[in-house]
């Protein structure tokens, strides 16, 4: 189960090369992110129509993020585009190196290891530490409501993000069973409010529903995706893309959940006053009563 080091998907490397883009190439940045990956497969001549810009300036721009040529760029995406509908039956038909020495489950605890920790690493390693901050802020300072969503998958991640941010602040929601019962959660969402929403591959169709209604709403929303980012990303405010895969059949939730533990203490630290009182205020409605 061996896992090669994945490149950096195309999103990663315009993250990496964001401070030295030109406003021009930060307008097809923009484009290519808001509608992932599909905008950079376009013509040369039809993304620079879109973006207001000139032909040369795409090109320079595939250029500037590590790409030999815009096909090259093209290619990448493509890439991107197949591993996105990977199903759980597709990577377990997908060959694996093995060094057979040793016991198959030595070797099966050391690949997850390794596969996990280079995962976390690579994930923080790529976050901006000043959207992070923007992030925590939005959180900490909302005067409406913090709405927590997951999906089948996510939903354990949204889930412990509601019961460590219920503890911190007030206000907090979790959108939770049917989603045809979603619309009532809806109904009260405004532009005082945040939306922290995670979806990743194969993007559930009514997660994403829920946030671009939400965005409709003037709500603002957090998304935590994979490296391929869900369609999520074009509501968005703020993302924050995680690497999942580990060479197994199954995507791996520990840098999400690495990530998100980071961003919980963050918001712990950005109001410490607040959040103390609150865990003491708490604290003291556990305690049994006196007798």
């Amino acid at each position: 189960m061996t896992q090669q080091a994945a490149k950096p998907t195309v999103a990663e490397q315009i993250t990496q090369k964001a401070d030295t883009l030109t406003t021009s190439e930060r307008k097809l940045a923009q484009a290519l992110l808001g509608n992932y990956p599909m905008a950079g497969l376009e013509t040369v001549a039809t993304f620079a129509e879109r973006c207001g810009v000139s032909a040369p300036t795409v090109l320079r721009f595939a250029s500037k993020i590590g790409f030999d040529s815009y096909p090259d760029m093209q290619a990448r995406l493509r890439g991107e585009l197949e591993a996105r509908l990977q199903s759980p039956l597709t990577r377990s038909s997908l060959p694996r190196a093995r060094n057979h020495s040793g016991h198959p489950m030595g070797e099966l605890l050391h690949d997850m290891a390794e596969a996990t920790i280079a995962n976390i690493r690579t994930s923080l390693g790529n976050i901006n530490p000043a959207e992070l901050q923007n992030a925590i802020e939005l959180i900490g300072d909302c005067k409406g409501s913090v709405y927590l969503l997951g999906g089948r998958f996510t939903s354990a991640l949204a889930v412990y993000a509601y019961e460590h941010l219920r503890t911190m602040r007030s206000h907090v929601r979790r959108v939770s069973g049917q989603s045809a019962k979603w619309a009532e959660d809806l109904l009260d969402v405004g532009k005082r409010d945040v939306l922290l929403v995670f979806d990743v591959r194969r993007y559930q169709s009514d997660v994403i529903a829920f946030a671009e209604a939400a965005y409709k709403q003037d709500a603002k929303i957090i998304l935590f995706t994979d490296q391929w980012l869900s369609p999520i990303a074009q509501f968005a405010r703020h993302v924050f893309p995680v690497r999942i895969e580990t060479g197994t059949t199954w995507d791996s939730s520990a840098a999400s959940m690495v990530m998100l533990e980071t961003l919980l203490e963050g918001v712990g630290q950005h109001n410490p006053e607040q959040v103390r009182a609150r865990i003491k205020h708490l604290e003291m409605l556990r305690r049994p009563p006196q007798s």
